[in-house]
């Protein structure tokens, strides 16, 4: 119980912040596996969540909740709290694991702010640094934190594509060993109209060091905009490189602006 109330601090906290203007657009970070270089506002409030199914090897891991709630704070920074989710770890010949994922911290800083107006080479840019924090249920838990840093990046053109890119580093430790891991995504959306849009990517993690494994996935999907601050998501995906191929995903999410 302890645990699984870690899952509903963000949206406490999402209940007792009212922003001093009228909210504005939404700017989800979800469903893919790229972040978007938009900052929210200073006292705006951004709440995302959604739901992952993940096969691979006869293991079934699922994830509810998700939550990553953004609150901005002014001159160009949004602080972020990632609640994450209620995991459920079934099948591959191993007792069922349950229980919350490790918990997240961090910040999002703009450096370069472009309207969606300006189209050329330079791209709206911001820094993202978070670290996890060792709160999940045994079996899940890293047991330590876990700290990662990436760049976002998004161009947009004159008609219905834009164009966005993540790099970045960050640590992972398997409970045995420490391993550096690198990663790079591109990703192209398509807006059908002002509320529908489709979207797909592809994210290559390349090992630096220590005993992880480099894997290459694709994903895609479509968002969907019921009124300025609701969108709706949904998303299917798989590994596609050698110790991946088989891993299959799909999933759905929501995110709204306060």
């Amino acid at each position: 119980m302890r645990r699984f109330a870690l899952w509903l601090i963000p949206l406490a906290t999402a209940a007792c912040i009212h922003p001093a203007t009228q909210p504005g657009p939404v700017l989800p970070d979800r469903p893919g596996f790229s972040d978007m270089p938009n900052v929210l506002p200073a006292g705006a409030v951004q709440l995302e969540s959604g739901f992952t199914d993940d096969r691979v090897a006869g293991t079934t891991y699922q994830t509810a909740g998700e939550a990553l709630l953004r609150v901005g704070v002014g001159s160009g920074l949004e602080l972020r709290m990632f609640g994450n989710s209620y995991a459920m770890r079934t099948g591959g010949g191993a007792a069922a694991t349950r229980g919350m994922e490790d918990a997240k911290i961090g910040a999002k800083l703009r450096i370069i702010d472009l309207p969606d107006s300006v189209h050329g080479l330079t791209p709206s840019l911001a820094l993202l640094v978070s670290s996890s924090l060792p709160t999940g249920a045994p079996g899940l838990t890293a047991g330590v934190a876990q700290p990662e840093a990436h760049v976002a990046a998004d161009w947009t053109t004159s008609g219905p594509l834009s164009f966005a890119a993540n790099a970045g580093i960050a640590e992972a430790f398997d409970g045995a060993a420490w391993s550096n891991q690198g990663s790079a995504i591109a990703s192209a959306s398509f807006d059908i109209n002002a509320h529908l849009s489709l979207f797909a990517e592809g994210m290559r993690v390349v090992a630096l060091s220590g005993p992880s494994q480099s894997a290459t996935y694709v994903d895609g999907g479509v968002t969907f905009l019921l009124g300025e601050q609701l969108q709706l998501d949904a998303h299917i995906g798989r590994g596609i490189s050698r110790g991946v191929s088989g891993e299959r995903s799909f999933g759905f999410g929501i995110a709204h602006r306060f």
